[in-house]
């Protein structure tokens, strides 16, 4: 039966063939994962920002909370023409397939809809990308690296409107002549600062250099003071609306914000979009020391769900001083207190 023999040393070709086309096609593809496009829903912030502001924020667009956008899975091929290819993997709470027969010189991409997403970074996790043959014999299987794809800011809105008259005129900080010999309060040294605005007691409880920081003229600063220890995640989420929304208050009336949480490494600016970043991650800021937050500004605002002392004894080194609370918490601050729910809007 000599045709049998030939037979099994064709059978024999074809799988060392496959085998080497697998190997092959491993070889050439890289997988890629993007955010295409974002999707707001009504009510978002993104639908009533200037576009001014919205064209210097995150590319390709800012996603607020609730919205969605299209996570693009893309296969590359630097050698030519591959396949088949297929991945799976989590992008935020959902489970993703995508997968071709044929991977073209130009590449491939697919984009899936992801909806209602939460406050946060949404991270890829856990991804695979598959090659084979045509024929199936062979499977190679490559382990992606975790990667944050996009960060959810949180939700925001224009609180100006629910604060009393007598509030609004205590908190508004009005330019006053030599407000910029005024101290707001320290940084890190750096080179080509003078050595008299080295503040020395502060150097040496930090163990670095640091020097005094004074307010510009005219310009109204505004401390956003965080519960370090939200109860639960939708408090958190409430928290970071609510400390969003007085920020941007501050921000478009050309003022600069400062927002700290104890056991985080305040952040201060002018720019929107880095306080956003930063809300979107709270209470998982960057951790870091919390003495140099500034002890000497027009206003704070407290934000919180907990009776936290330290937050207190902060907010009283302020000329004036508000505070929102998320639920029934008694804070010990004479200031006007001002009781929310986790409902959005306010």
């Amino acid at each position: 039966m000599p045709w049998l023999f030939l037979l099994a040393w064709w059978v024999l070709a074809l799988i060392v063939a496959a085998a080497a086309y697998a190997e092959w096609n491993r070889s050439g593809i890289e997988l890629h994962l993007a955010v295409r496009n974002a999707v707001p829903v009504p009510g978002s912030p993104a639908e009533d920002l200037p576009d001014q502001l919205l064209r210097t924020g995150p590319l390709p667009a800012p996603v607020f909370e609730g919205d969605g956008f299209e996570l693009e899975v893309a296969f590359r091929s630097s050698r030519g023409a591959r396949g088949p290819a297929w991945a799976i993997g989590q992008a935020g709470d959902n489970q993703i397939r995508a997968g071709t027969g044929l991977v073209p010189r130009t590449g491939w991409s697919e984009a899936r809809p992801l909806r209602s997403l939460r406050r946060g970074p949404v991270g890829a996790r856990a991804w695979r990308m598959y090659t084979s043959d045509p024929l199936g014999f062979f499977l190679g299987r490559r382990q992606a690296s975790d990667l944050e794809i996009a960060l959810i800011l949180p939700r925001f809105a224009s609180l100006s409107d629910r604060r009393q008259v007598r509030e609004l005129e205590a908190s508004m900080a009005a330019p006053r002549a030599g407000s910029g010999n005024e101290l707001f309060g320290i940084r890190e040294y750096r080179p080509g600062d003078s050595l008299r605005r080295i503040h020395w007691r502060s150097s040496a409880r930090h163990g670095a250099l640091v020097v005094r920081e004074y307010e510009p003229p005219g310009l109204q600063t505004l401390a956003i003071l965080l519960d370090p220890s939200p109860p639960t995640t939708e408090i958190a989420d409430q928290v970071a609306r609510v400390a969003a929304s007085e920020a941007w208050d501050c921000v478009r009336e050309g003022g600069r914000v400062v927002i700290w949480a104890p056991g985080c490494e305040p952040i201060q600016s002018k720019d929107l979009w880095v306080l956003l970043e930063w809300l979107a991650r709270y209470p998982a800021s960057p951790s870091g020391p919390s003495g140099h937050l500034p002890m000497n500004g027009e206003e704070s605002v407290v934000i919180t769900a907990t009776a936290n002392r330290e937050l207190v004894e902060i907010a009283e080194g302020f000329r004036t001083r508000r505070a929102w609370v998320i639920g029934d918490a008694q804070l010990d601050l004479d200031a006007a207190v001002q009781r929310v729910g986790t409902t959005w809007p306010l």
